[in-house]
């Protein structure tokens, strides 16, 4: 049993969420719910760790595990037979903080997480994020609750403000729509169905950073677009006041985000990088790759999910996701020459993956000495790597996987993990065929390009019964939020969690005394 404590946590997370503005805004009364947080409380920034991967963010914060043990290291993850599979929940291979928090016999719901497909059954609730196939009652446990989301609040928004097949001038009206949509679903869920942990995400900050950046620092006072990432933060701090009212006072709140976000200095093409250097090559007929059918299935399923009946749609997706895996390693590998091919890359941060034989489909590159050399020359061409513009390193450090990571899942991990100077670099995460190897980063199906990327610096704001005000927040990190909100729901971390409490921001109390049951813990 829980001990006699009443305490509630709800965790607001806001995708890739700056800092910066966060707290700039928060000051100067934009963002009046944030404001009496940290007022209240406590605001400043943790720490992601590098790579900027979303996958591995996520990882770290739902289980205060690192990925060679939670298991996540990229939305397409290589298996162990070296082919890549798009993930969900079920990729994940330590217990995350809601499971924990239930075997402790407290209640648990979350709300659009990341990596919760299939959705589990809590004693509170849980309704899958964007790993869902589609929006569809299967998404949520229990079912029903997903059919009361619709008729109380309209058509559920799973993915609503993702990009793809979109055009800019949505974004005009889309950010505003998509916070209030969730404002109403989240508001309804946390005020009919109360947990002792709740936990909830909210992506267009990620999303507006992204493609909106350039937008926001553009003096032009004519720039429709200039607004755009304000307004994503407008709506986050709706939800955070809408959410804080009907959790009630004796609720401690954290906002946070899995990373920061800040501008962009430039695209990089690591595969046309390695293929300059002698490590990858592409096939001939390259020139003439998939990547127009590339664009044209983005958005043919932009089409599909904005204009097919819900039921259709949904059907088709969870029809055709296993051939979807087929079809993104059919046209993401079209273009590279297998069998003078050593190295190439693939995912959201450019990591390294060697095309080992005896592991990959059609590994070339002996086990042993010739991989640990071809490894070493790779890290030290990475590191020579050099901005055209301004002649500074885009590389800060790069690392073989056993030397950053430890625990039974690295054999999924990249062979090497590259750090780009400060987050300003973002690889492209394509395979096809470019001669160029810095430049404008584009994503698959957007029809403008990405200006912001990943930061170190994840937003925290936190006040509540738990957090002592004014409390200065000490080199807190992303790992360590899991035993923090367990500890201030009275229970224990178990040993195994790789972070810390926050105890500096904490009102002094006695110890928790509920530990987790592990045997209830898969």
């Amino acid at each position: 049993m829980a001990e006699s404590s009443a305490q509630k946590v709800l965790v607001i997370v806001s995708g890739e969420a700056s800092s910066e503005l966060a707290m700039k805004w928060a000051r100067s009364g934009d963002l009046p719910n944030l404001d009496r947080l940290m007022r209240a409380g406590v605001a400043g920034t943790i720490e992601a760790p590098e790579p900027f991967v979303t996958a591995q963010l996520w990882g770290t914060l739902i289980s205060g595990r690192t990925p060679g043990h939670h298991g996540l290291f990229d939305f397409m993850q290589r298996d162990t037979d070296g082919r890549f599979r798009e993930i969900d929940g079920t990729a994940l291979k330590t217990a995350p903080v809601w499971r924990l928090a239930e075997a402790a016999g407290r209640t648990a719901g979350t709300i659009n997480l990341p990596f919760t497909y299939p959705p589990e059954r809590l004693s509170g609730f849980m309704i899958a994020g964007q790993d869902a196939p589609g929006a569809h009652r299967s998404i949520a446990e229990p079912p029903t609750l997903y059919d009361e989301i619709v008729r109380t609040s309209g058509p559920y928004p799973l993915k609503s403000i993702f990009p793809g097949g979109r055009e800019k001038a949505d974004y005009l009206w889309l950010v505003e729509r998509d916070c209030d949509r969730w404002v109403d679903v989240m508001g309804h869920v946390v005020d009919s169905r109360p947990c002792d942990l709740t936990m909830c995400y909210v992506g267009a900050t990620a999303m507006a950073q992204h493609y909106f950046w350039g937008d926001m620092t553009d003096e032009r006072p004519d720039n429709p677009y200039r607004d755009v990432v304000k307004s994503a933060f407008l709506g986050l701090d709706r939800l955070v006041g809408r959410l804080v009212e009907a959790s009630g006072p004796d609720t401690t709140v954290f906002v946070v985000s899995e990373c920061g976000a800040g501008p962009l200095a430039s695209g990089v093409d690591v595969n046309a990088f390695l293929a300059q250097a002698g490590f990858l090559a592409f096939t001939p007929a390259a020139a003439k790759s998939d990547g127009g059918r590339r664009e044209l299935f983005a958005r043919l399923r932009f089409l599909a999910q904005s204009r097919l009946p819900v039921g259709v749609r949904t059907a088709l997706l969870r029809t055709l996701r296993p051939l979807k895996g087929w079809l993104m390693n059919r046209f993401d590998g079209a273009d590279i020459d297998w069998q003078r091919t050593r190295a190439f890359s693939r995912g959201e941060e450019g990591q390294i993956f060697i095309n080992l034989r005896g592991r990959d489909p059609e590994g070339i590159v002996a086990p042993g000495a010739e991989y640990e050399r071809l490894r070493a020359e790779i890290g030290a061409a990475l590191l020579a790597l050099r901005d055209p513009e301004t002649g500074e390193p885009a590389v800060s450090s790069v690392h073989r996987r056993e030397d950053v990571l430890h625990g039974p899942e690295l054999d999924r991990a990249p062979d090497l993990l590259v750090h780009w100077r400060g987050g300003e670099y973002m690889p492209n995460e394509s395979v096809r065929r470019s001669d160029q190897v810095f430049g404008t980063r584009w994503r698959e199906g957007m029809a403008w390009p990405t200006s912001g990327s990943h930061r170190p610096a994840a937003t925290f704001f936190a006040a509540g019964p738990m957090i002592a005000p004014g409390a200065t927040l000490d080199g807190g990190r992303l790992i360590d939020l899991a035993p923090t909100w367990l500890h201030c729901l009275g229970i224990t971390p178990p040993p195994e969690l790789e972070g810390r409490v926050l105890h500096e921001i904490l009102h002094p109390r006695p110890a928790p005394a509920v530990a987790t049951d592990d045997r209830r813990i898969p």
